[in-house]
């Protein structure tokens, strides 16, 4: 890099606007003084720095101050939560110490319930108002509750961009913006394989800073059973990998509180009656005979989708004491509005090989036929709910389970769509999807298809490619539209469109590790956030520069998802484009 002698700054020239693209250009161009291209950034393109996009009306004018963010006044933050969130503002800019403008910038909160609970009927809108007099800023961020004051610092901070040791600010703004889509997240498999805490914590940042609000926290499987259990210790001692990897009651309220801050709610799920495996090993030592079957079976095409193979033993009884206090043991660690149960991939000949479950059905005259499986498996179903419902203090939670063998148009009448939320996991073009928002199911999308982020990457059994592939591009995650997938189904009410409650990109780890995970899952994530927060009625063309930008301040947040393109790409937004889309 070569030092400009006119402005000290790496790299010659100065920023111009042309065409609502900030273009490097002679110093002279510009005056004679350099114009950092942080502060063309803002003025060029209103909104160019914005992920997702809002809304509602957005106008951002010209007027650009430099200020250190650290230096603003907060005011009105009136509990300990609001002033954490303020101060998680504040930290992303803590390396940018110029003392900026003499002027003073105000934030102040007008936020009627800061003390709110997420969940599928939180009013998370905003509206971001920045006016500036006589070189003094005030901001106001208006809102409902604590996490729509939340999203709107997340816009202010979008709107602060700095450059060496100075950020500036957008001086005159007025946002009005609100999520089209309640539940928008991820998945994180942490079974498969163990993920450290700052690796969870640094996903909730990238989840955070594009409003992202679910971490949807698949903590066991077959493979392995992390999560301490209070009540059931063995759990852990029979299925954690080591003793290192296993996450203590303290552990998840410290990641509960870290995201809850952040506006993110952590999602439990237990899976079963299938993928549970390796941690119920214990019972017949303890005399409570076998709570899981197929426990590591082979050869296991015959008995799960995928080694490690176990279902529980529904002829059990004690297998229901057990889920009860696993059940209790979660209720202590995760707060929350939502809880996951699984419920995807039984194997029916796992059980019809189990002597002790076949004669559990003979002796209740099921038989052993698919209707007399399903019949079983929704006899643990009912149970499981019920105990669920004791664990919680006799209430139910939003209760989402996968679909499945159950969730089919002939099974469907097991399941209660005033109870149970369906996460759906099919491809797009799967009769399933049109028959629960018919049938008045609540729908999240996971289909594989679009959402899946492990595929695209060569097999881990046998060769070739893994089972989903191929990868799944920023572009196809951005595509996901629900709407346009029910409408090629020949659903077109929108009073069925609206039984889409969302979307999340799904990690599994077969494949993934504590240190490659963010790479898979970021910017990937990034597209479904303005997917379900924006529902965008342009394409990924339009938005791609503006995600190319997001992510690289992301990085420099210390969020290290793929690398989308060169920084020469990054400085000049809209420019790196195939120019015949």
């Amino acid at each position: 890099a070569v030092v400009s002698t006119q402005s000290g700054h790496y790299g010659r020239g100065s920023w111009k606007c042309e065409d609502s693209v900030c273009l490097k250009v002679p110093v002279a161009e510009t005056n004679g003084a350099y114009i950092p291209l942080a502060k063309c950034r803002l003025s060029c393109l209103p909104g160019g720095t914005l992920w997702p996009y809002p809304t509602g009306s957005v106008h951002i004018g010209p007027q650009v101050i430099s200020l250190n963010v650290n230096n603003i006044r907060i005011d009105s933050a009136r509990n300990a939560r609001t002033q954490k969130a303020a101060d998680v503002f504040k930290g992303y800019f803590h390396n940018y110490t110029s003392p900026g403008a003499s002027s003073q910038v105000t934030l102040q909160f007008q936020i009627s319930d800061e003390g709110s609970e997420l969940n599928l009927k939180t009013d998370e809108s905003y509206r971001l108002f920045v006016q500036t007099h006589n070189g003094n800023s005030m901001v106001v961020i208006t809102a409902m509750t604590f996490q729509g004051g939340r999203h709107g610092l997340e816009t202010l901070s979008q709107l602060i961009q700095c450059e060496s040791d100075t950020c500036y600010m957008a001086a005159d703004v007025l946002i009005d913006d609100a999520p089209k889509y309640p539940w928008r997240g991820v998945l994180l498999d942490t079974s498969r394989n163990f993920f450290s805490l700052d690796t969870i914590t640094t996903i909730i940042d990238g989840l955070s800073a594009s409003k992202l609000n679910t971490f949807h926290w698949h903590i066991t499987d077959t493979h392995s059973f992390p999560f301490h259990s209070k009540r059931r210790p063995k759990m852990t001692e029979w299925g954690a990998y080591t003793s290192d990897q296993i996450y203590t009651e303290q552990d998840i309220q410290y990641v509960v509180e870290y995201a809850d801050v952040r506006g993110v709610r952590v999602v439990p799920e237990l899976d079963a009656p299938a993928h549970s495996g390796n941690g119920y090993q214990w019972g017949e030592e303890e005399g409570l005979g076998k709570l899981a079957v197929c426990v590591n079976k082979d050869p296991w095409e015959k008995y799960c989708v995928e080694p490690p193979c176990g279902q529980m033993n529904l002829a059990n009884p004690n297998l229901y004491d057990v889920v009860e206090d696993i059940y209790r043991d979660m209720m202590d660690s995760f707060t929350g509005s939502a809880f996951h149960i699984g419920g995807d991939e039984v194997n029916f000949n796992c059980w019809n090989t189990t002597t002790e479950i076949t004669d559990y059905m003979n002796q209740k005259n099921i038989p052993r036929t698919e209707d007399g499986f399903m019949e079983l498996w929704n006899e643990y179903q009912e149970k499981a709910l019920a105990r669920f419902r004791t664990a919680n203090g006799g209430k139910l939670k939003d209760m989402v389970l996968w679909t499945s063998h159950m969730t089919e148009p002939k099974y469907l009448h097991y399941l209660d769509p005033n109870i149970y939320t369906v996460q759906y996991w099919e491809s797009a073009n799967n009769h399933q999807l049109p028959n629960l928002v018919q049938q008045g199911f609540q729908v999240i999308m996971s289909n594989y298809d679009d959402l899946y982020l492990d595929c695209g990457f060569g097999a881990w059994v046998g060769e070739g490619n893994n089972w989903c592939s191929p990868y799944k591009g920023w572009q196809k995650i951005y595509m996901n539209d629900p709407k346009r997938i029910l409408t090629e189904h020949g659903v077109t009410d929108p009073a069925l469109w609206s039984k889409i409650v969302g979307g999340e990109t799904a990690m599994w780890t077969e494949q993934a590790g504590d240190k490659n995970a963010l790479f898979k899952i970021f910017p990937r994530t990034y597209a479904l956030a303005e997917r379900y927060w924006s529902d965008p009625t342009t394409g990924w063309f339009a938005a791609e520069p503006r995600l190319v930008y997001f992510n690289s301040i992301m990085e420099k947040r210390g969020v290290f998802g793929n690398t989308m393109k060169p920084e020469w790409c990054v400085q000049s937004q809209g420019i790196c484009k195939l120019n015949n889309l």
